[in-house]
């Protein structure tokens, strides 16, 4: 008989076998690539009950304001509770996504294997603009901490992620790695965009939940200057729930909406949105490390974003697109995307995109590197 293959316990409130929405689609996509890499894995399930849930955050929410689900250790330690003991039986290892205030609950003598996009410590004045009373930043950075120790392996999807976790946590670089996230759309929908831009009207595509937080009235000035200069640009806005006020009626945008993947109708509209696309315009106002790059460059379509948080292993200036100062204003984006509104500039970057994709923005390219890091560790697969 051979070897068998090694378990991975998978540690997660949501199933990552069925749920194809939690954390953006990442939860299954990140379950795949285990399992590619060579992995059996099993989901060990760390939902409490609705009431215990319920209780533990009002609680939470009463002695630390504006505290974030993922940092509240009461809340972890609710979750890593609520797993049966017998589930671990098996597992070789642990694999938890996301949640490092639950890692010091889970058992002590199995190997741990954190992944996730950043740190409380970039979090905080980051993306989490409201002023936190200090006990709850203190209260978040215990947690993170004693997280970040427990885990046997540290990964992050970027490398401003990975960073944070030696020089703000002090943890050993030698543990620490950086495994940049895939695109989550099924492979046999990544068909490279073959929409070759031959002058005339030009399509640019727009993808985020949060407007404000996405630069959405950026995009809207950059492409109001674009056609002011002369240069006919459509705005494609998906993702977005509802279009603000002032920007319904405009010629130049065409508003599609929120795009849910999970219904084959709308995922089939996302597809399409890509094929469609010539440039992808994202003036992101704070970024760990969006998927949505790594689809842009699975159809090879050019993108135009601001340079901050984790964008610089997704965007690569000149390679698949470029990444502007965030000082830069509406008039700067409108200047980069009219210097390489030309087909050798944009076929370069197309072919850039494809390549970079191949190489490390898909999840094939995350179980190749997966399993080196496990390997390189003597936590093989077999």
């Amino acid at each position: 008989m051979g070897n068998r293959k090694k378990v991975i316990g998978y540690v997660s409130e949501k199933n990552p076998f069925t749920d194809r929405k939690a954390w953006s689609g990442t939860i299954f996509k990140i379950r795949e690539g285990i399992e590619n890499a060579g992995y059996e894995v099993k989901w060990i399930c760390s939902r409490p009950n609705d009431v215990s849930k319920l209780l533990c955050k009002g609680i939470a929410r009463l002695r630390y304001k504006h505290i974030k689900t993922n940092y509240n250790r009461q809340y972890s330690r609710l979750c890593a509770r609520s797993i049966n003991k017998s589930d671990y039986k098996g597992c070789d290892y642990l694999f938890v996504p996301c949640s490092a205030c639950m890692l010091p609950y889970l058992p002590k003598d199995i190997p741990v294997i954190f992944y996730t996009d950043t740190t409380h410590r970039l979090m905080v004045g980051y993306y989490w603009k409201k002023k936190m009373p200090a006990r709850t930043v203190e209260h978040g950075e215990k947690g993170e901490r004693a997280g970040i120790h427990r885990a046997t392996l540290n990964l992050r999807s970027s490398h401003w992620a990975a960073e944070s976790v030696v020089k703000d946590y002090g943890y050993d670089p030698r543990k620490t790695y950086v495994i940049e996230f895939g695109a989550n759309i099924d492979d046999s929908d990544l068909v490279p965009n073959t929409l070759k831009y031959t002058g005339g009207s030009v399509n640019i595509l727009f993808s985020g939940v949060e407007w404000g937080r996405k630069g959405g009235d950026v995009a809207v000035e950059t492409v109001r200057l674009l056609n002011e200069q002369g240069i006919e640009a459509r705005l494609v806005i998906a993702g977005v729930r509802e279009l603000p006020q002032q920007y319904h009626g405009l010629p130049y945008i065409e508003y599609v909406g929120f795009l849910n993947k999970n219904n084959p109708e709308q995922y089939r509209r996302y597809v399409k949105l890509w094929q469609e696309a010539n440039l992808f315009l994202l003036p992101t106002q704070a970024e760990c490390s969006a998927i949505v790059y790594c689809e842009a460059s699975a159809y090879g379509v050019p993108i135009f974003t601001y340079d901050t948080g984790g964008t610089g292993d997704y965007v690569i200036d000149g390679v698949n697109g470029y990444k502007l100062p965030p000082t830069a204003t509406a008039a700067d984006f409108a200047a980069c995307i009219r210097r390489n509104l030309n087909a050798a500039s944009l076929q370069a970057l197309h072919e850039g995109g494809l390549r970079l994709y191949k190489e490390k923005l898909s999840w094939s390219a995350w179980s190749r590197r997966f399993r080196e890091i496990m390997e390189e560790n003597g936590m093989g697969a077999d």
